[in-house]
């Protein structure tokens, strides 16, 4: 999941430490220093970081993800919006073109719950949504260990009260929303989505989302995605979900698939990740079973970076479906 987020990182002209970008703390430029060397070249330094970022420290990975954040959301043209006091606890919206009250689009981000941010997903996403008519937002919540998933669901309820609280100003209807995420993200916008207690507490009507996409995520049943984890990711899932089976169950959105839920699920996965595609199928099956509509659709051609990296461009097939599904739910 971390190499979603490194493999677009921009970083400036790089010789010296004191060379690299000033918004990135020193301890960070020495670390990229030490592990690439001292060069001027930019897309060596680039390789580098996408190669070796298992090397770089957590924080250092999060500063370079902020550094590149900040930069993109203006340029996307994106206005940020606190939802609640603490760090993280923040979005981007992305209104549409035509005005009105157009369905809203929101995007979680993916980072193992435990870096990343909402610019470095978006992407390609705001221009394309707003530019088939719809308003757009990318959130932000807080990450582990400040939040575990609980808390991080909590916090993308609350972001979604914030904005239903404001639709008029924001201008969008605040009773037709796609929920969207990736990866980790995916899971979290599949826990809302089916555990009731998140929105209820927030005030949000389960029925203002009217569909739920999901890319390539391999949490929905967490204890038995933990059983079958290597060494890095089973740590990463033991710092979000913990030893405890009892809290990994609480966690899992397949654990709240018999109960109310979103009614249309568009599931996607890369057909290559032996345990997306079981997650996905495994959830789908069971909405299907609650009364949802629910597809799990194999991506061919694709990886866990590239389904998320190409949604919204221009002829790609996942984009297609997913636009697909949008029209119709709407």
């Amino acid at each position: 999941m971390k190499k979603l987020l490194i493999a677009s990182l921009s970083l400036a002209s790089i010789g010296f430490a004191t060379r690299l970008p000033a918004q990135l703390e020193r301890s960070c430029r020495i670390e990229i220093v030490q592990l690439c060397g001292m060069t001027s070249d930019r897309d060596a330094i680039r390789s580098c970081v996408r190669d070796k970022y298992r090397s770089l420290s957590k924080h250092c990975l999060q500063s370079l993800i902020d550094m590149r954040s900040t930069r993109e959301a203006g340029a996307l043209g994106g206005t940020s919006y606190q939802y609640g006091r603490a760090e993280k606890q923040d979005l981007d919206y992305y209104p549409a073109a035509s005005g009105g009250r157009p369905a809203l689009i929101i995007f979680i981000h993916g980072g193992g719950w435990s870096i990343g941010d909402k610019a470095s997903g978006t992407q390609n996403k705001a221009s394309h949504y707003n530019g088939l008519g719809y308003a757009f937002a990318s959130l932000n919540y807080r990450l582990v260990p400040k939040a575990d998933p609980a808390g991080q669901a909590a916090d993308i309820a609350a972001a979604l009260a914030y904005l239903r609280a404001r639709a008029n100003a924001l201008g969008f209807d605040p009773d037709r929303i796609i929920l969207t995420g990736h990866s980790a993200g995916a899971h979290l916008a599949a826990l809302v989505s089916t555990d009731p207690r998140y929105l209820a507490s927030a005030g949000v009507p389960l029925t203002a989302i009217r569909g739920t996409v999901l890319l390539d995520g391999a949490g929905y049943d967490v204890p038995r995605q933990m059983a079958n984890a290597g060494p890095m990711l089973g740590k990463m899932y033991r710092d979000a979900f913990t030893t405890s089976r009892a809290t990994q169950l609480r966690l899992s959105p397949l654990t709240y698939a018999d109960t109310p839920n979103v009614a249309r699920w568009l599931i996607l996965f890369d057909n290559g990740r032996a345990d997306s595609r079981a997650q996905s199928e495994a959830l789908a099956a069971a909405l299907r079973g609650a009364g949802e509509a629910a597809r799990a659709v194999p991506v061919s051609d694709t990886n866990h970076m590239k389904i998320n990296r190409d949604l919204g461009v221009e002829g790609d097939a996942v984009t297609e479906i997913v636009d697909g599904f949008i029209k119709a739910v709407l």
